[in-house]
């Protein structure tokens, strides 16, 4: 009896050091910093001042959800926590309510057939204000703040530095949007046949 017992100890110990160890890989795996920045000088909605998110994730996933299926986009969020397993789990059901309390940020980059991105927005999104912008939508826009973009379908490297900023006549609202990202993640399929 205690001959077995101590095989059956040592397995579950080794299976217990190699989850932890998958679920430490699992959190790596989404490390992506990236510092996004709100200045308002003038809204009819949004407060006066300034903000920042700085995000310790990411989370990629290649969606058709936009444009009633009509394009492919990938869709990077980034968060202040990390995400672990649980979280992933959650993220691929679609449940994000938990990890978006703080504060989360979002770049969605719309891609043609051969997977070159034609138009990028990003949302911007802390406690009482919410920015949704197009950031870039033209070749000049797209190969200054994008050029440093490889999409192979399994992973995503994107580094991009941008600023997106309302023109200075705008009667409804002035601000700038600003992003500085880098990562490389693994992509999650979600295109709905």
């Amino acid at each position: 009896m205690r001959v077995l017992s101590i095989p059956a100890l040592l397995f579950g110990c080794v299976l217990l050091a190699s989850t932890d160890s998958a679920a430490g890989q699992s959190t790596r795996e989404f490390q992506a910093r990236a510092l996004f920045q709100l200045i308002v000088q003038k809204s009819q909605v949004l407060k006066v001042g300034k903000s920042q998110l700085q995000t310790k994730s990411a989370f990629v996933t290649y969606t058709n959800e936009f444009f009633r299926g009509k394009t492919n986009a990938l869709k990077v969020q980034f968060f202040t926590r990390p995400i672990t397993g649980e979280t992933r789990a959650k993220l691929l059901r679609g449940e994000d309510a938990e990890i978006i309390k703080a504060g989360y940020a979002a770049l969605v980059l719309f891609l043609d057939e051969q997977r070159r991105i034609w138009q990028a927005n990003l949302t911007y999104v802390i406690p009482g204000a919410t920015v949704v912008r197009t950031v870039a939508s033209n070749r000049e826009e797209l190969t200054k703040y994008f050029s440093d973009y490889h999409f192979d379908k399994g992973r995503l490297r994107l580094k991009s530095k941008g600023s997106y900023s309302t023109g200075p006549g705008s009667k409804e609202e002035i601000l700038t949007l600003s992003w500085e990202t880098d990562l490389d993640s693994p992509v999650f399929d979600q295109i709905k046949k």
